[in-house]
């Protein structure tokens, strides 16, 4: 009797979970492989997402961008102390029309995004982070009316509050909205490490370009802002052909920037107990002075005297390099030896 009745309950709890397995939701697989596509969760959560919510796509997401922040949160807690000393610079830049008819007006930006390895620095979802904080500082970024020159210094703490928007060079993104600080969160929650974003610089004024090394166009490991302005006209005063033309001119200025790293911008600019230090003054000036140096691709030629003449060809009366910058990931940031291996033990242990 008791046999018989264990194999009934056994049948009755069989056909219960066939009946679930039944009317259970399953994931819609066009909506599972676009949130995946939008959110880069994995599979598993994609799925959950879903089922939990019906197949309602809305919910869902909404869904999973909560969850992403608790993970992320506790994530970020979690690897607080840690030193974050690797990344990627990136710069953005936009040409726009100016108040006068037919005027030209550009602006640029370059950031450092730090992260812990530089394996996360080369994942794409560190890659686009990078270049859409970049973005945002550039569309966001009002002129000061006290700067001193010409690329500012912004702050870091004002900019985390942002909207996180979309690169120029990059189609649009859906999750337009997230600040940046609550997007940098989601990150670490999904690679694991630290992140921080560690400086903003913005050209507030004149004509500018950037360039980035060791990377894509848009980010790398080093990087830097040239500016440039006209003599004769204000830059907003400069047809949009010439712009574009002295525009092209910066970025060039950039590139040299990047690559032989100045101290100075003008001569003037080096201290004299530094000039009377040396054995051959000049050539101190030549490998030290952005202006005095000889330009990348016509070393006959100074970058000043490039740029001057560059003007001149596109029928403005000259121009002038009047600043630059020139970032390196982890500059300046003490990191520990012990860095990699304390990841490595971690990774092994779960942590």
């Amino acid at each position: 009797m008791n046999s018989v009745k264990l194999y009934s309950q056994g049948s009755l709890l069989r056909t219960a979970w066939c009946r679930y397995y039944a009317t259970a939701v399953k994931p819609d697989i066009k909506l599972l492989s676009k949130l995946r596509k939008e959110t880069e969760v994995s599979m598993t959560k994609a799925k959950e997402a879903l089922v939990k919510h019906n197949n309602d796509y809305e919910q869902a997401l909404a869904w999973l961008a909560q969850d992403a922040q608790a993970s992320g949160a506790k994530k970020a807690q979690k690897v607080a102390g840690r030193t974050a000393a690797e990344g990627l610079i990136s710069i953005a830049s936009v040409n726009v029309p100016s108040a006068a008819a037919g005027g030209f007006k550009s602006k640029s930006t370059i950031i450092e995004l730090n992260c812990e390895t530089d394996f996360v620095s080369r994942n794409d979802v560190f890659k686009h982070l990078a270049s859409r904080i970049a973005a945002t500082s550039l569309l966001l970024h009002e002129p000061s009316s006290v700067q001193k020159r010409p690329i500012e210094n912004i702050s870091v703490e004002d900019l985390l509050k942002a909207p996180l928007m979309p690169h120029p060079d990059q189609k649009d993104s859906a999750d337009i909205g997230k600040s940046i600080e609550e997007s940098i969160v989601e990150a670490i929650g999904k690679l694991g490490e630290k992140i921080t974003l560690r400086r903003v610089a913005v050209v507030a004024d004149g004509v500018s370009a950037g360039y980035v090394h060791g990377g894509d166009a848009v980010t790398g490991k080093m990087g830097g802002l040239a500016v440039l302005e006209p003599l004769k006209v204000t830059a907003s005063e400069l047809q949009a052909s010439s712009g574009e033309a002295l525009a092209k001119c910066a970025r060039q200025v950039a590139r040299q920037v990047v690559g032989f790293s100045p101290s100075y911008l003008h001569a003037d600019d080096v201290p004299k107990d530094v000039l009377e230090s040396q054995s051959d003054r000049d050539e101190n000036l030549r490998s030290n002075v952005l202006n005095e140096m000889g330009y990348l691709l016509k070393p006959d030629q100074t970058v000043a005297e490039f740029v001057n003449q560059s003007a001149k060809d596109t029928g403005v009366e000259g121009a002038a390099v009047v600043d630059y910058v020139r970032w390196q990931v982890g500059e300046g940031i003490e990191k520990r030896e012990n860095d990699f291996a304390d990841e490595v033990a971690r990774t092994v242990r779960g942590n």
